[in-house]
């Protein structure tokens, strides 16, 4: 049996379909998870199973508590671009990180020996570079599935796409545009929201903009529209939500110049890339906090 981990955005979907590629889309387990659920989604893959098999990880940095629950694998292939150093090794636990590529998209093309136009779409999108329509159409469609489903039926949305980019018959993404244009309208709603409801700071020099939601956001989105105005130094968005009857604040962080966003995301105990981060935090982050943790840490 093998068992599939990878980030529910363009690059985990595009590093799974390159996996399918390289076992010619044999049946497999795929769970799409985010850094901060993954130890959580690897203890639930193992319940009231015993031969566990492979366990492949894409896009998806860890810790050494991740480590060790992947470790209960028969063996475990994790592959990734984010800026983390394992904390711990294993025999059976191979990880393959190289912060330099542009998605993990073009880490896991190179351990396949696999060249595929999809690894150009992964970079684009991964660093909000988008040059071609079809990296554009790949974007949206992946933005529209996480804003209509959630949950089980979101994962296997997303895997169907998968499975469909890895043929790389592109005609077949057309099935996709009613749903694309319910997610456009619900995009210009967003804009205008982002617009009137971003709050602005200077720190230290620096342009700090902060908006607050109780809703996922496209952070790609977010940053295009703030650049309408100039560069921003720090863009943080606060994602407010109730997780098991407990607040949560969802973190993100991005920048328009070469300030480190990477420093306050681990001050928050997460995780990424110099120019975009994030974290996860089990109470409520406000505002006033942010601007101290920004005046502490630069």
């Amino acid at each position: 049996m093998i068992t599939v981990m990878t980030h529910m955005d363009a690059d985990g979907v595009i590093s799974l379909s390159l996996f399918l590629k390289k076992i010619g889309g044999a049946r497999i387990r795929v769970y799409f998870t985010s850094p901060v659920q993954l130890r959580d989604t690897i203890c639930h893959s193992v319940i009231q199973r015993r031969d566990l098999g492979e366990l492949y990880i894409f896009d998806l940095a860890g810790e050494h508590r991740a480590i060790f629950a992947a470790a209960m694998y028969d063996s475990v292939t994790w592959i990734d671009h984010h800026q983390w150093i394992p904390e711990i090794e294993l025999p059976h636990v191979k990880i393959i990180i190289d912060p330099k590529a542009k998605s993990a998209a073009e880490v896991a093309g190179r351990y396949f020996k696999i060249d595929s136009k999809l690894i150009d779409i992964a970079n684009q999108i991964d660093t909000n570079n988008v040059r071609e329509d079809m990296a554009e159409k790949i974007r949206m469609i992946i933005g529209a599935l996480r804003w209509k489903y959630h949950g089980k039926e979101l994962n296997i949305k997303l895997e169907k796409l998968a499975r469909e980019l890895m043929m790389e018959n592109f005609s077949l993404l057309e099935d996709y545009n009613e749903m694309i244009e319910g997610y456009e309208n619900w995009l210009l709603q967003l804009k205008e929201k982002i617009r009137k409801e971003t709050k602005f700071f200077n720190v230290k020099g620096m342009k700090i903009a902060i908006f607050e939601t109780l809703e996922s956001v496209p952070v790609y989105v977010l940053s295009n529209v703030l650049s309408e105005s100039g560069k921003v130094d720090l863009i943080v968005v606060l994602i407010h939500k109730i997780s098991r009857g407990k607040p949560v604040t969802k973190m993100e962080f991005r920048t328009h110049t070469d300030v480190d966003v990477l420093k306050i995301a681990k001050f928050y105990g997460g995780g990424g890339h110099k120019k975009a981060s994030g974290a996860s935090v089990s109470d409520i982050v406000t505002i006033p906090e942010v601007l101290n943790a920004v005046d502490l840490l630069y």
